[in-house]
């Protein structure tokens, strides 16, 4: 038998977590003696947990800490359900201005939380696989990264266009009007596309 060729691809395994952090930027020493007191892992730029079966999953207190420790962005996928969480510095201006896309639908959505000197974004999807490969090729997780690395560049500059299309996903609260953002930038159409996909 002779291989022609070889595809790596991911596989969901639905009695299982799968968590990837990502940092943007080096680790200082004290963030990387702070990550490996903390997980037992060698610091590195990214980091990936696995857990197998129903009743095995990351502590609690993890996600959190490392997003406060230097990582930027966290991709999570368990049970079909997707989640990106973005790491940002405090800015009281944009805490506010994010907070009126709020929402929830059946565990998806999209939340912001203040935790230290930071802001921690939530969106929570169910996501169609097809979509996923179409536009992230062969990694999904790494392919969330790359786009949602994107968004928090437009976040930080101001342009909300994936909230707005979480909110237009998920929908909202009834006494809260959110501004719309017209034209979404490229990477909200894409979020807003995988996200219709499902």
């Amino acid at each position: 038998m002779h291989i022609l060729s070889l595809r790596r691809v991911f596989d969901a395994d639905h009695s299982s977590s799968t968590y990837e952090f990502f940092a943007l930027d080096r680790l200082t020493p004290e963030q990387r003696a702070a990550v490996q007191n903390l997980t037992g892992e060698s610091a590195r730029r990214h980091l990936r947990f696995h857990y197998r079966g129903e009743w095995s999953d990351i502590p609690s207190d993890w996600p959190d800490a490392l997003l406060t420790l230097g990582y930027d962005i966290l991709v999570s996928e368990s049970y079909d359900w997707w989640a990106v969480h973005l790491s940002l510095p405090y800015d009281p201006a944009l805490l506010k201005r994010l907070q009126q896309y709020e929402c929830e639908y059946d565990g998806n959505g999209f939340n912001v939380r203040v935790v230290g000197e930071r802001m921690i974004l939530y969106f929570g999807m169910q996501l169609d696989y097809g979509a996923m490969y179409d536009m992230s090729g062969e990694d999904p997780f790494e392919g969330l990264a790359d786009l949602f690395e994107t968004v928090r560049d437009e976040l930080l500059a101001g342009d909300l266009s994936a909230a707005w299309a979480m909110y237009k996903t998920y929908g909202g609260y009834e006494d809260v009007k959110p501004e719309p953002v017209e034209p979404l930038s490229a990477s909200g159409r894409t979020l807003l596309n995988i996200m219709e996909n499902y």
